[in-house]
């Protein structure tokens, strides 16, 4: 059986070993075919195109050259300069630019001068200031010129993609009619095609020498500002030396004093603008025509007063000229007394204070006064509006007329009457007794003040109990924790309006400097607001209402409220003692669940002690007629410092304004 099986494999190998029929083409030989025929093909086609070349050459138009800056064709030329700042060297600078091409154009036999374009005293890394550059591009959009000369890619432009961009625009916006642009320094021309690699890293350089000039700058800047060099420049009043002082230009003086005077007087920028335009007094370009603004920003520079601020604004993006505040992100330095100043730095100061004031002030300075003597002693004037104080403010007034001893007992007295130390009382009737707070039955009949972080506010029934007509006086003593307000008319200088010409009540007044004292003085949370009971007297047929700060009802905010209505809480039913005063890295509080709340201390007494309340009783009680109308007496303010008072800072803009 094996044999046979090695007989049948021995067959199979000879018969696939026998040669191919010879008259059956192989498939490579096929292949080798169709491709000689192929290529017989293209050579015929050759053979002929190149018969159809001869024919064609004569209907060939050849290109223009490659266009060059030496072409002999006619040009209308323009020439474009800039310098980036206008001092006396890059004036001369432009100047010989102009000269320069002007001959350079006229004698070019087939060039013919359009126009030379000049900025002066623009940055080349945007086109938003360069006038003269815009112009130009619209000229060339008009087909006004051919050509357009510039000493170099920089001058042309030191952003990349702006110079890219226009030498690309004023190559397509008229196809019929491209412009070239030629730079000397680089040799480019801009219609060569070969040109654009060349362009584009010479652009690249310009952008890059841009940027490191604005690190030189800042550096620059760091190392002035560190040995005290620093930089001053010309401003109305002040001329700059070599040596970098600031000297005193007398005329124009006269013109910044009266500006600071005028302000603090009363009058209000428009009003001064006005006077400064009649007078006809020249800016510091000599515009003679005044504005607010104008006269706002001669008195927010502190080169006035004779300090000086260097880098108060610094470059965040020198492309787009973006300028910002300096706040601390770069070095800077303030040198209080660096020159003479045209008026003293108290006077600036009190600018200041009325500039934070309320925008419905318009008194000029406000005066601080305060209650000298009697049962009122210590109470300092209160204009609600006015800016110009602080909690610190209140305190070294209120301290000022009492005597080392008489604080020493005031303190006593108040930790008594807050409950923070006892008395030495043995027998009183009922001593040990609690008498509930006041403000816990306070209702809308109720006088009442609240206090907000920018506001306050009377309610109708002070204006009732009070019958104080419109204008009222209010005075605030920081350590006995009390305001009081009083009858007033429009003569005194501290009265201020608490209701309208047709006897309507004013509901809020703007509050945001005495508030804010308030609350740091009282460490009450700015999330809340607090309402205070009114308590009046009448003595002499005078009356007073007095408001005291340590008996608070909080009032929420809306959020608060809306939240827990929507939770189905009845809120004028809700009353819970909550945390209300501001702690060090205290955590948010729970207790936002009602629309108001009282002191959480008072959670575990029914009331004051009745001796306390005793004699809190007494010393209002005690209050004599004299003591309401005791007038204040004018004291100096210590966030501002010595000032001249109204009456001499009238003489002194009368005498300005026959000068000027």
């Amino acid at each position: 059986m094996d044999e046979e099986i090695q007989n049948q494999q021995s067959e199979l190998n000879r018969s696939e070993k026998k040669p191919p029929d010879m008259g059956l083409e192989s498939d490579w030989q096929s292949r080798h075919k169709e491709a000689e025929k192929q290529k017989e093909e293209l050579r015929q086609h050759f053979h002929g195109v190149a018969d159809k070349a001869e024919q064609a050459k004569k209907y060939y138009r050849p290109a223009k050259p490659t266009p060059t800056i030496d072409d002999s064709g006619h040009k209308r030329v323009a020439a474009y300069t800039r310098v980036s700042t206008s001092s006396i060297e890059q004036v001369s600078s432009i100047e010989n630019q102009t000269l320069y091409y002007t001959k350079k154009i006229e004698g070019t036999p087939n060039w013919e001068l359009q126009k030379i374009y000049s900025d002066e005293g623009k940055s080349g890394t945007s086109m938003r200031h360069r006038d003269e550059f815009k112009r130009m591009l619209r000229d060339a959009k008009q087909k006004k010129m051919d050509l357009i000369i510039c000493a170099s890619v920089s001058r042309f432009a030191r952003n990349v993609s702006d110079c890219l961009e226009q030498v690309a625009e004023l190559k397509t916006m008229n196809p019929s009619h491209p412009v070239g642009v030629y730079f000397e320094t680089e040799n480019i021309y801009t219609l060569n095609p070969d040109s654009d690699q060349a362009l584009s890293v010479h652009a690249l350089l310009a952008d890059w020498e841009s940027a490191n000039k604005s690190r030189r700058m800042i550096l620059s800047y760091d190392q002035r500002i560190l040995t005290g060099q620093y930089p001053v420049a010309d401003l109305l009043g002040y001329r700059h030396t070599k040596q970098g002082n600031l000297v005193v230009v007398p005329e124009e003086a006269k013109t910044v004093k009266f500006i600071f005077l005028a302000y603090l007087y009363g009058y209000d920028c428009d009003e001064i603008a006005e006077i400064l335009t009649e007078k006809q007094r020249s800016t510091m370009r000599g515009r003679q025509e005044w504005n607010r603004s104008m006269v706002a920003n001669v008195m927010q520079n502190e080169r006035r007063w004779g300090a000086l601020e260097a880098r108060k604004t610094i470059v965040i993006n020198y492309k787009k000229g973006k300028v910002a505040r300096n706040h601390d992100d770069r070095c800077s330095a303030f040198v209080p007394e660096h020159h003479e100043g045209i008026v003293s730095p108290e006077i600036a100061r009190a600018i200041g204070c009325i500039q934070k004031s309320a925008i419905n002030y318009e008194g000029g300075f406000f005066d601080s006064r305060i209650i000298t003597q009697g049962a009122l002693k210590g109470f300092v004037g209160v204009m609600p509006s006015w800016g110009g104080v602080d909690n610190n403010t209140f305190h070294v007034l209120c301290r000022s007329v009492y005597e080392e001893h008489e604080l020493e007992e005031l303190h006593r007295y108040i930790d008594i009457v807050t409950g923070k130390a006892h008395s030495k009382t043995i027998q009183m009737n009922l001593c040990g007794y609690d008498v509930p707070y006041g403000v816990g039955y306070l209702t809308a009949r109720m006088p009442s003040l609240t206090i907000t972080p920018k506001a306050i506010r009377f309610n109708a029934a002070c204006h009732k109990r009070l019958e104080a007509g419109k204008y009222i006086e209010m005075f605030y003593h920081p350590i006995m924790q009390a305001i009081i307000i009083r009858a007033s008319d429009e003569s005194q200088p501290a009265a201020f309006a608490w209701e309208k010409d047709d006897g309507s009540i004013i509901l809020g007044m703007p509050a945001k400097e005495f508030s804010c004292a308030v609350y740091e003085n009282m460490c009450w949370r700015r999330d809340y607001s607090f309402r205070l009971r009114g308590i009046t007297k009448e003595r002499d047929g005078v009356k007073i209402m007095f408001f005291f700060l340590d008996e608070p009802q909080i009032i929420l905010g809306k959020k608060q409220k809306k939240e827990m209505e929507a939770a189905g809480i009845d809120m004028s039913s809700e009353t819970a003692y909550i945390p209300y005063k501001e702690m060090p890295n205290a955590a948010n509080d729970e207790f936002l669940e009602v629309a108001y709340g009282y002191p959480e201390e008072w959670n575990h007494s029914i009331g004051m002690s009745y001796e306390l309340r005793a004699k809190r009783d007494y010393a209002i009680s005690s209050i004599t007629g004299a003591d309401i109308t005791a007038d204040g007496v004018i004291v100096e303010n210590p966030l501002v410092g010595h000032i001249p008072t109204r009456q001499e800072i009238g003489e002194e803009l009368d005498r300005l304004l026959i000068s000027m």
